[in-house]
This record gives structure tokens, sequence and C-alpha cells, in this order.
């Protein structure tokens, strides 16, 4: 087996090593909080867990030791284990349990993770009111589940929660619920009756998309209304009214709702959402009202026979291609190629050559420019917001990325998609526009104290990121776990930021590892035995870890040890590391001064 190999010739340079000197390190006693936290693993009856030092965390389910898939068996959860309570049912930690009738939870758990259940063949299941947060996906194609009550004690039900639960039948939500995500109750195909609470005031994407629920409700009104947000209108027809009091028209309300011809909405509105009219082919006209404030995302996008819109003053904010293939912006780019919106500047694709923005305007919307033939442009000072994808594949932009990775307009940094290795944001820079990193090669970025905001999907998919710093304490970080990630919503680096700040809530709502700012990882890289020396030991542990990991099982290391572990960075700990580390005693141990393995590794 090719590991076992790898295992032994390094394990016998380690061994050969022991005859060299070790090099002392001086470290500083210093601390870390990070979610990754020390803990050992167990089982209980069933059950599978981590035990931290306050807690207890299930992880997984024996299907086996409880009789098979022929054998259908009810769960008890402990409240506690070993005098340690179960706080936390982790992520998939009952996934695709098919021989499960039944789980009961104790009134100790607060959280149930990511898809904790999901596929699980339970009938039932009650959550107590301890459980203040459930993740996205908990209960997801449980199709045997007939009812659901949600306690008191949540405030979200988030996104995909209930999606594909084929036999639900029956949802109580409580009235401290406020939002419900997108897909939460998705293609539940049985879903009859679902009481709403007036606490709700936020409804995701198809959150009852194919449900008989939603059938019901358009044959009763074909405008489906819950609490003075338009959820679905897709069934209309003709001339419609929006009645008074209604504040919300949701993403995808009246998606491809080609017979409808005539729109009216009362002053009570103050949003119209993503995709809410996209491609309401029959619409002619539409006069948008003064309390509106927010146009979404491709809001009227491919309403091929919209010639007339009316955008009162109120409106500052116009999402990405709101009012794309429509006749009514061909019909404005050919008055001017640059279509300006109450100081938004929505498009620019027709322009070419040299652009000057005139003065006034104060936000160039995301996509304006996109793949236009755009040379040079003249931003004026005005302009204080740059949407994602603004300038994407043109010539400006190109030659931008030529003259420095770092594009930055107006303090705004548009885009470092070109950025590879390790990056420092200079000082003064505002604000990070949406994607402005987004699959790039970074290893290590660090974002300066005037940074106020970063924006949606900024460090999205950039595979080689392994620590981001952020400097500001309170910088509003986009809330999506994709904002930094280095895959599809996860993130296996480390982020540092002040103690308190938002960049450890952020960390810490999204499970990330985070370091406080100043404090160094409790140990030095290559040192991860804490023994302050870094020698063949040191590589001998990471190859005993490694010969766990690779056979599917779970890291014996720290959160500290894990981060002195990865010397190359790539979030693996495995050979190669060891290998590096025997390198680096090899240097030092025949008169080599650089004792630092960081500044070594740079030479």
């Amino acid at each position: 087996m090719k590991i076992k190999r790898i295992f032994a010739s390094l394990l016998a340079a380690a061994v050969v090593g022991t005859a060299m000197p070790a090099v002392s390190l001086n470290m500083p006693e210093i601390s870390m909080i990070s979610n990754a936290a020390d803990y050992t693993e167990g089982t209980y009856e069933s059950l599978t867990y981590k035990a931290y030092s306050d807690h207890i965390e299930i992880t997984g389910c024996n299907i086996e030791f409880i009789g098979g898939n022929d054998d259908e068996t009810e769960i008890v959860i402990p409240s506690e284990i070993d005098g340690l309570p179960v706080t936390s049912i982790g992520d998939e930690a009952f996934s695709n349990c098919l021989a499960v009738s039944a789980i009961i939870i104790p009134d100790s758990v607060t959280n149930i993770g990511v898809s904790a259940f999901g596929s699980c063949s339970m009938t039932s299941i009650t959550i107590p009111n301890s459980v203040t947060n459930i993740g996205d996906a908990a209960f997801s194609g449980c199709s045997r589940l007939t009812s659901i009550i949600i306690p008191d004690s949540v405030t979200s039900i988030g996104v995909s929660m209930f999606e594909g639960c084929s036999d639900l039948a029956e949802v109580t939500i409580s009235g401290s619920v406020t939002s419900i995500g997108d897909g939460a109750f998705f293609d539940c195909k049985n879903l009859t009756k679902i009481t709403i609470p007036e606490s709700v005031t936020s409804i995701g994407d198809h959150a009852f998309y194919n449900t008989p629920w939603l059938e019901n409700k358009q044959k009763e009104n074909p405008l489906v209304i819950v609490n003075d947000i338009i959820i679905d209108g897709t069934t209309c027809s003709g001339d419609v009214g929006i009645p008074e009091g209604v504040t919300n028209i949701g993403n995808y309300a009246f998606y491809e709702c080609s017979a409808l011809t005539k729109i009216t909405i009362p002053d009570s509105v103050t949003n119209i959402g993503d995709y809410a009219f996209e491609k309401c082919s029959g619409l002619t006209e539409i006069t948008i009202p003064d309390g509106v404030t927010n146009i979404g995302d491709y809001a009227f996008g491919g309403c091929s026979g919209l010639t007339s819109i009316t955008v009162p003053e109120s409106v500052t904010t116009i999402g990405r291609n709101a009012v794309s293939n429509t006749q009514w912006l061909a019909n404005k780019q050919k008055e001017n190629p640059l279509v300006i919106v109450n100081g938004i500047l929505i498009d620019g694709t027709t322009c070419s050559g040299d652009v000057i923005i005139p003065e006034g305007v104060t936000t160039i919307g995301s996509n304006a420019f996109s793949s236009c033939s755009l040379k040079t442009i003249t931003i004026p000072e005005s302009v204080t917001s740059i949407g994602g994808n603004a300038f994407y594949n043109t010539p400006w932009l190109a030659n931008k990325q030529k003259e420095d990775p770092l594009v930055i307009v107006n303090g705004i940094l548009i885009d470092g998609t070109t950025c590879s290795g390790d990056v420092i944001i200079p000082e003064g820079v505002t604000s990070i526009s949406i994607s402005a990193f987004s699959t790039c090669g970074l290893k290590t970025i660090t974002i300066p104290e005037s940074v106020k905001s970063i924006g949606n999907g900024a460090f999205k998919d950039c595979e080689f990121l392994t620590s981001i710093t952020i400097e500001n304490p309170e910088c509003e970080i986009y809330d999506s776990k994709r904002t930094i990630s280095t895959e599809y919503y996860f993130f296996n680096g480390t982020i540092y930021g002040h103690k308190n700040s938002t960049a450890q809530a952020y960390a810490e709502k999204y499970d990330y590892m985070f370091v406080p700012i100043g404090e160094a990882p409790a140990l030095a890289l290559g040192d991860v035995n804490g023994d302050k020396t870094v020698d063949s030991s040191d590589a001998t542990d990471i190859l005993s870890d490694y010969a766990l990991t690779s056979t599917g099982k779970e890291s014996t290391f720290t959160a500290a040890q894990k981060l002195a572990a990865d010397i190359d960075k790539d979030g693996k700990i495995d050979s190669s590391d060891a290998s590096t580390i025997l390198q680096f005693y090899a240097y030092l141990s025949t008169g080599g001064t650089e004792t630092d393995m960081s500044k070594w590794l740079a030479k």
C-alpha cells in the first residue's frame, strides 16, 4: 500500500535524524479560540460522539448495532454522557439512518446541525424548547415524517429544512420564528396544513413550491399573500391589482407569468424582490410607487414586451440585470449608452472605447459594463459603490489587472481575481465588492481596518486560501457561508480578527476556525508536539496522524496542532508536510541559523 511505503521511508529518515540535535524555539504562552476545539471520541450504545471540555456532540449512529435495515428502532439521545451535557447533534449525525422509527431529543440539546437528520427514516420527532438553532436541510428527505412542531425557542427555519419530506402533512410554526428560508418546504407533496405566525417577516425563494398547501391557496386567490408578503402570483392573468397593505413582492413571485398584462402596485410596497416579474412577457408598462426603495436582481429581466417603466426617486437600490432584455432598456441604450436611474448606472454594456461617467452618479451596478469593449473609463469621486462584476471581461479591466492585480476605484476594491499567494490590501480601501476575489489563487490575505464591508462571495471558492485577517472589529461581512470559502460552502483555513468582533461572530456562526488577532497559533509552524523544538518527533506525529486520516478515521490533532502541522498550507496534513519538517531539521542540524520555519520556507 502506497501510504505504508511513504510512512516507512519517512519514519526511517526520522529515526536516522534522532542523532541530530533538537533546536529550541522560544514561543510565548498564548491562547487560541476555535470552533474546532479539542475533543475525544466515544460511543454510547448505538451513538458515536465527540466529548469536548464542557459538552457532548452526537456525531453518528451505528445502524448495524441496532439491528440493520430490517429492524426499525427508536433512539433515545441521553441528556448527558459521563457527566457532560449533550448539547449538540452534529452535521449529518443521523443522515441516511434507514432503520430508525423515532428519535427522542433531550432538553439539554440546543443545536441541531446541517443535514443532521437528512433522509432519515423516522416517522416522528419532537424538538424540545431548549433548541435554539437548527441547521439548513436538517430534516430534508425525511420521506416518512408526517408532522412537526417548531418550538418557541427557534427563530428561523433554514434553507431546505424540510425539502422533500413527502409524507409531511402538517406543520406548526411558533410565534418566535421570524424567517422561513429558501426551499424550506420545497416538494413536500402532502403538506396541506401549515400555521405561519405573524412574527414571520421574511419568506425565501420557493419556500412552498410543489405543495398542496400552495396549490389550495392559489385556488382561493391567485395572489398568495402571507403577512403582507406576496409569495406567489404565478397563476395570475390579465390586469392585476395588488391590495393596499402589501409591503413586499417576494422573490420569483410572478416568475414567468406570461398571462399577466398589467400590474398595479400600491404605495405600501417597499421592496420588489429578485426575479419578481422575470419573463412576464405580457407586461407592457409598469409604474413603481414612491414607497419602493429596492428593485431586486432580474426583477423585470426578460419582460420582452415592457416599453414603459416609471421609477420614483425613492428607489435607492437596483439589482443586477433588473431590466435586462426589455424593450425599455433597448430604447434607453439608443438614447444614451450610459443608462442612469436615480444616480445608479444600471447599464453600459453597449459602450465602447473611451467612456466618461458623469458627476453625480453614486453607484455603478453589478454587471453594468460586463463584456463590453470598454478601453478607458473616467469614474467621478461621487461614485461610492460598485457592484459585482461591473467590468467583467472588458479590455479596461484586463489592462488594470496587468498594472496591479488589486484593482481599486475610489477606495473600492472591485477585482482581485488575478491575485495569488500572500496579499495585503492597502490602507484606505473602504470596501471589497461582490465576488472580488472569487476563485482566485490567494493563500493568505490581510484586510486593513479601513475596510468597512466585505461583499457577497468576495472570497468564494478560493481553494488555496489558508488564512484571512480582518483588522476592523466592526467590518460588515456579508452573511453567507460562501462569502469566505475554499470550496462550496466550506472554509478549511483560519479567520484572524479581534476578540468579540464581527469576524469572530462570522467564524462562530459557520463553524470556521478563528484566532484572535495578534495571537499567533499556540504552536510554531512545525512544532506539532509543543515541545518548542522542530525535529523528527514532529514528523513522526504527523505521519501517525496521516495514517489515521488516510483510512477515513478522525484526526487526533488539536486545532493548534493542525495549524502547526500543515506546513505547505494546502489544508491537508500528509507525508509532504512530514518530509518538509525533516528537511528543515536536517538544515538546522548542519549549522543552519534560521530557526523560524516560516522564514526558512520563504527563502
